[in-house]
């Protein structure tokens, strides 16, 4: 019950400070880091999951620097580092290969020219 209450008085802070819109960002680039918990019972979709949502953290960190998604930079690289630590489950060659040039590829794709 407490905290419920503390996590209601963050939430209200957040969007007093930061407004509407980067409230929503924080709790959608918050639920996107959680994902991976959802498959844990399966190792290879684990790994997986947990390289992709891990690349996109990084690089969705670093292009929302000036909105302080340098918050999720530590999510970003624990879950890269949870890709890699089993040593019979890694992904392989071309999937670590093709992933992060993806996801650059979809950040690109979202840039306004």
């Amino acid at each position: 019950m407490a905290g419920a209450a503390v996590a209601a008085g963050v939430a209200a802070a957040l969007l007093a400070w930061f407004g509407f819109i980067l409230v929503e960002w924080y709790v959608a680039t918050g639920a996107t880091a959680a994902v991976p918990l959802m498959m844990r019972n399966h190792a290879k979709v684990f790994t997986r999951t947990c390289y992709v949502v891990g690349v996109g953290l990084l690089i969705w960190s670093v292009l929302g620097a000036m909105f302080l998604m340098l918050w999720f930079l530590p999510a970003a690289l624990l879950l890269l580092v949870a890709a890699f630590a089993d040593a019979g489950n890694r992904p392989g060659a071309w999937f670590a290969a093709i992933t992060p040039l993806a996801a650059v590829a979809a950040a690109v794709a979202m840039v306004d020219f």
